[in-house]
């Protein structure tokens, strides 16, 4: 099988971990030829965005969303390719081709579709300011490849329930299988909780919801728990709210520094307003960690309020805090979460979306 995918100049953080991850677990069930797509340079980057420009009159910064650049990179993977009867899996959607497989987070319908109904999210999600003619143009381009491949393996039940219920696929074509998690359960070891820690890890600030949780936090230091700790890990910077007592600011980690947050924390706190997946949740689980999550995306499908932890609706500052003190406190959430990360470790590794994969292709 062919597992054909775009890395960036660094294998270990493309796609967040994920497009290593999965290999690696594939590569584990089956004979795997990588055939790999590299990014374009800035020479040829700055070509396309010209072409596009002269002949569309519009400016697409994003690369994946220039029509005339997707169709090049698709003709050249194509002629790369010696064995036109090898399976494919796609790493997201990269050549139209009939046998291929794709693996997907999010598709263009969707984001659409987000925009359409939840505006509020969409003003989030990174894609907002590309012309609507440009999304409508990749969905176009995106559907076509749906449509000639064998299957559409999503991350998330979410995305898997849209393209089924929203654009009329079948439930034998599109197979949810999951995502792993990027951390080694190797440095799962709990330190003594002092239930006050709260972790946010989120390199998009806004979009993951870390202004609301320092406001909220805020307000738990004012009026319930005078100690408590915020330990924020992703962006490498978020300006003055840094300095707010309480909070520990500790930027951008690898993933064994960050392994030492998840140990030391109590609970873990992400209200992101748009979220196509959220493997850290998973994450979070996995060590241990109670989660507050939205009540939306994929994130309403992995914590399930009360037992796993507790969803918010809103960007409610109060009713948030209330729910940070509150699963804190909460004992039995704890005991949840600490009876069942066996389960959790091993729905959420890369061998068991590696082996949902493999059981469709070979059969």
């Amino acid at each position: 099988m062919i597992y054909l995918a775009k890395w960036s100049d660094n294998k270990n953080i493309t796609w967040s971990g994920t497009t290593l991850s999965l290999m690696n677990a594939l590569q584990k069930q089956t004979n795997l030829k990588s055939l790999e797509v590299k990014s374009p340079n800035l020479i040829k980057k700055l070509f396309f965005f010209i072409l596009n420009l002269f002949l569309k009159r519009n400016y697409v910064k994003n690369i994946n969303f220039n029509i005339f650049f997707l169709k090049h990179q698709e003709k050249n993977i194509i002629h790369d390719i010696e064995n036109k009867d090898d399976d494919i899996l796609q790493i997201g959607d990269l050549i139209n081709d009939h046998n291929s497989s794709i693996y997907q987070d999010l598709s263009i319908g969707s984001l659409l579709f987000i925009k359409e109904h939840d505006i509020k999210a969409f003003n989030y999600s990174g894609f907002q300011n590309l012309p609507i003619e440009n999304i409508t143009e990749r969905n176009s381009l995106q559907k076509t490849r749906y449509k000639k491949a064998k299957f559409i393996f999503t991350m998330s039940n979410w995305l898997r329930d849209f393209l089924i219920s929203n654009e009329g696929y079948s439930e034998e074509k599109v197979i949810y299988v999951g995502a792993g998690i990027n951390l080694s359960p190797n440095k799962i070891k709990p330190k003594k909780k002092n239930k006050k820690r709260i972790l946010f890890v989120g390199k998009d600030f806004q979009r993951k919801g870390g202004d609301l949780v320092i406001e909220s936090f805020k307000h738990l230091r004012n009026n319930y728990l005078p100690d408590a700790e915020l330990y924020i890990a992703g962006p490498k910077d978020i300006g003055e709210l840094k300095n707010i007592p309480g909070v520990h600011f500790i930027g951008p980690l690898s993933s064994e520094k960050l392994s030492e947050y998840f140990n030391l924390c109590d609970i873990f706190c992400m209200p992101s307003r748009f979220e196509a997946y959220g493997i850290v949740f998973a994450e979070a689980l996995c060590y241990g960690l109670p989660c507050i999550a939205r009540n939306k995306f994929e994130m309403k499908n992995i914590i399930h309020d009360g037992k796993n932890g507790l969803l918010i609706e809103d960007d409610n500052i109060e009713k948030l805090s209330e729910k940070m003190y509150t699963l804190l406190n909460d004992k039995n959430i704890y005991k949840n979460v600490y009876d069942n990360r066996n389960i959790y470790l091993d729905e959420y590794s890369w061998e068991k979306v590696a082996k949902r994969i493999m059981n469709k292709l070979v059969k």
